[in-house]
């Protein structure tokens, strides 16, 4: 999958903006509102069409609930390590097979990172970052963002797949 043109560093001005504006709850409540737009958009993709790419697309729609999910669980395990240990955590949880799995999967790790995220001392470990292939180097505020930004954009994309089906 490929950002237009121009778009890194409009997303790259909203999570740095964002981050530095939002406290951690706000934060959390914008990731729950986007993550449960994924969610839904996931779960009403008929079941007959979760395998099915169709002409123009560069995946099925179960492919994209896969990418988004394998994603953002490799972030939200991350942040969940800054914020709650200080440190990057590289073991990061496979992403199952079926639609039912993956999301249910992906719901526990965001609701981890949620939790780690409402109970920690509100700026943790904000000096420890690491590099996102298309933005740059982000601390763990930035990074909570993206799941948001990418659960909405992957939400849209399979709400779209939905409008297009034959």
């Amino acid at each position: 999958m490929t950002i237009p043109e121009g778009a890194t560093e409009v997303i790259l001005s909203y999570v740095r903006k964002k981050a530095a504006e939002w406290t951690p709850e706000e934060m959390v409540q914008r990731v729950q509102a986007a993550v449960h737009e994924l969610e839904e958009a996931a779960f009403a993709v008929p079941d007959d069409l979760l395998e099915v790419c169709q002409e123009g697309q560069e995946w099925s729609p179960l492919e994209c609930i896969r990418h988004v999910a394998e994603v953002n669980h490799g972030t939200a395990t991350r942040v969940h390590g800054v914020v709650s240990q200080g440190v990057l955590l590289d073991d990061i949880p496979p992403v199952p097979e079926s639609r039912t799995e993956v999301l249910a999967t992906h719901a526990e790790i965001i609701a981890g990172v949620v939790s780690a995220v409402l109970e920690g001392d509100g700026d943790p470990d904000a000096d420890i970052v690491w590099l996102h292939p298309f933005l740059g180097e982000l601390n763990w505020r930035e990074w909570l963002l993206t799941l948001r930004v990418h659960s909405l954009d992957h939400a849209r994309q399979l709400a779209a797949l939905q409008v297009s089906s034959p």
